[in-house]
């Protein structure tokens, strides 16, 4: 052979390597069975009626196995078949063998896809594992096959040639891509040889600063021991603080008790009270609408029962702990505290009414005017207020503990009302002359 002929035939397979390299990453890159739909073991559903042995038998090993599987019996390979036809394989077994076991098989035979050649071949390659006969079969066949091997094997040195000229002449290639990235290395060790000195010199920096740092360590150590003397203190402090919170508490608690008893007595001990209430309830309640929501601040036990008996839901609040819990037995729901504490936290428009017989105490602590806003924010349109003019348990207690009673001026009230916008002021007043006033929120 000439040598440009054979310049062309080096040529022409460099260039099926390189498209089989170039389908093979097509192939990894988008894999169309991964991409389908696998179909259910057993199902029947070839895309083809007819094939060759030549093109089953051109892929290799679980490629191979898969292709076999997907034209003959239209399926991918169960888990089981597929490991053994790879223990076939494994062993020696030819192509033809396993070609012909798939096709012949019972769910091949249904599937009936033609292979021209095949029972022949697979008849021969099943003869060829009879004992004794079939080693002289396969004797004669590599025989007679002898000059058809050598073409192959002539074949596959000058493939095999080929693709060493293809992987040298690509790294040949990758030679000198990898000759910018060895000098990127070396700077790199230069750059890393750098700074080692440049961390050496620090070094001796920072060795001043870390005798700072012992130093600063071992003040921190001794400060320490102080923050932790500090807490026992603390904690002593604070168990101190509680005992005399304690102390504190049962002290108020006491006094509540007392001022309840007081008040109580007090109040009971008038004899026209009970008419007096149901007389102001009978007035509050008749223009409230059924089951309205009331509430009061600072009244006792019997004004709370003379709402609820009219039909009106009744809350309270009331800074008296023992009253509180009074009320509380009774069934009706009360919150102990400042009265301004809870009025801040009521949602607007939220209430029918609010009631208060003990109005010189409140303004004790709240200023008439920003009560007045408050109750025009809490209270809905239409709803109602009663302010008592009466002494109640507050202002009881505050006689008990040495302060002033205060006086409220009723016609001062009015004028008060009247410009916090509150409408329909009246007076009404019981048996005895004394009176509550009641206001309307405007519609």
């Amino acid at each position: 052979m000439k040598k440009p002929d054979a310049d062309n035939s080096l040529r022409r397979i460099q260039e099926e390597i390189r498209a089989e390299a170039q389908v093979a990453r097509t192939r990894a890159a988008h894999n169309p069975r991964a991409a389908a739909a696998p179909r259910a073991i057993g199902e029947v559903a070839p895309a083809r009626t007819a094939v060759s042995i030549d093109e089953l038998a051109r892929f290799q090993f679980i490629e191979f196995i898969e292709h076999a599987y997907s034209v003959l019996l239209g399926r991918s390979p169960d888990s089981a078949g597929l490991t053994g036809q790879i223990r076939l394989l494994e062993s020696g077994r030819s192509k033809i063998e396993i070609l012909g076991n798939l096709r012949f098989s019972g769910e091949g035979r249904a599937v009936g896809v033609r292979v021209p050649w095949l029972l022949p071949r697979y008849l021969l390659a099943k003869a060829m594992r009879i004992p004794l006969i079939g080693y002289a079969i396969e004797w004669l066949v590599c025989l007679g096959g002898l000059p058809r091997l050598l073409r192959h094997q002539r074949a596959a040195d000058a493939y095999h040639a080929a693709r060493d000229h293809v992987m040298r002449e690509d790294l040949a290639v990758l030679g000198v891509q990898m000759q910018p990235l060895r000098e990127e290395v070396a700077r790199l060790d230069r750059e890393g040889a750098e700074l080692g000195v440049q961390m050496q010199a620090l070094g001796e920096r920072f060795a001043p600063l870390h005798a700072e740092i012992g130093k600063a360590f071992q003040e921190a150590r001794e400060l320490r021991h102080l923050v932790l003397s500090m807490n026992h203190w603390l904690a002593s402090l604070r168990q101190n603080l509680a005992a005399l919170e304690t102390a504190e508490s049962e002290h108020l608690r006491k006094a509540d008790a007392v001022h309840a008893d007081v008040a109580v007595r007090l109040l009971e001990s008038d004899p026209q009270r009970p008419a007096r209430l149901r007389h102001w309830a009978a007035g509050f309640a008749a223009d409230l609408p059924p089951a309205a929501e009331v509430l009061d601040i600072g009244a006792g036990l019997d004004w709370l029962q003379s709402m609820s008996s009219r039909g009106l839901a009744v809350t309270a609040i009331n800074q008296n702990t023992e009253i509180g819990q009074r009320i509380r037995d009774a069934g009706i729901t009360v919150a102990v505290a400042e009265p301004a504490v809870v009025l801040a936290r009521i949602a607007d428009h939220s209430l029918d009414a609010v009631t208060i017989l003990d109005l010189a105490s409140i303004l004790r602590g709240l200023p008439a005017v920003i009560l007045l806003d408050i109750l025009r924010r809490i209270v809905r349109p239409a709803g109602q207020v009663l302010f008592g003019m009466g002494a109640e348990s507050a202002t009881i207690a505050d006689r008990l503990e040495g302060r002033a009673r205060a006086q409220v001026d009723g016609e001062l009230i009015e004028r008060a009302l009247q410009a916090s916008g509150f409408v329909r002021i009246r007076r009404v007043v019981a048996a005895d002359d004394s009176y509550c006033l009641i206001a309307s929120q405007p519609n």
